[in-house]
């Protein structure tokens, strides 16, 4: 017997693989690993998979698209990892983008407003605010992969290396802490930063409501 999440319980599993994702990725790139970039190719791959798999009860035609998209995300994540080349990057970067924004799309059709607060709902909605600060983060390595120098305090030689400190800036962005230990540079990573900003207490607002409405 296969066991099939449902729509009581997964967004634990989703949850599970988000903070998988963003602890090893920041313990690669800690430990300095050789092949850390096949690492984090590994991870994202597991993490598009399990996000695939706990979605799987949301049946809309936006699935069937996140279904496709994932495909192309492990084929390049695969090639890329065989291949090692930076040309690969653009597309990885595009297609993960793509994939996080799906994603966004069915939790929040199956968290927000539905009348009923449970564990699970919690969950989906704790995985949503993770996901908006991975869609910055792919947002903000499409620009640096477009106009380099667009964030100050990157050193890293690829996408890969890059991605936890993205999503570290992207976080602390979201929820409004703002270090300043990297700084947007470039006018276009000037806009995503304070869009992102007002994202996050849009959401928070749109949150607390969904709960008590």
């Amino acid at each position: 017997m296969v066991f099939k999440p449902s729509s009581k319980d997964n967004f634990i599993w989703l949850l599970t693989a988000l903070v998988a994702l963003q602890f090893f990725n920041s313990l690669f790139s800690q430990l300095g690993l050789r092949g850390a970039n096949i690492l984090v190719n590994i991870s994202m791959t597991v993490m598009v998979l399990m996000s695939v798999w706990s979605l799987q009860e949301v049946r809309t035609r936006w699935f069937g698209l996140k279904f496709v998209v994932a495909l192309l995300v492990v084929i390049l994540m695969v090639v890329d990892s065989s291949i090692k080349s930076n040309w690969l990057a653009p597309f990885q970067l595009i297609t993960m983008f793509a994939f996080v924004s799906i994603t966004i799309y069915l939790a929040w059709q199956q968290v927000m407003f539905t009348g009923e607060i449970t564990r699970n709902t919690i969950f989906g909605s704790i995985c949503i605010y993770i996901l908006i600060g991975l869609l910055f983060g792919f947002a903000y390595l499409m620009v640096e992969s477009i106009f380099p120098g667009s964030l100050v305090g990157l050193d890293g030689e690829n996408w890969q290396e890059n991605l936890q400190v993205t999503i570290y800036y992207s976080m602390v962005t979201l929820t409004t802490l703002g270090y300043g230990d990297i700084t947007p540079a470039g006018q276009v990573t000037r806009f995503l930063a304070y869009t992102e900003a007002m994202v996050g207490v849009f959401y928070t607002t749109m949150l607390v409501a969904s709960l008590i409405g």
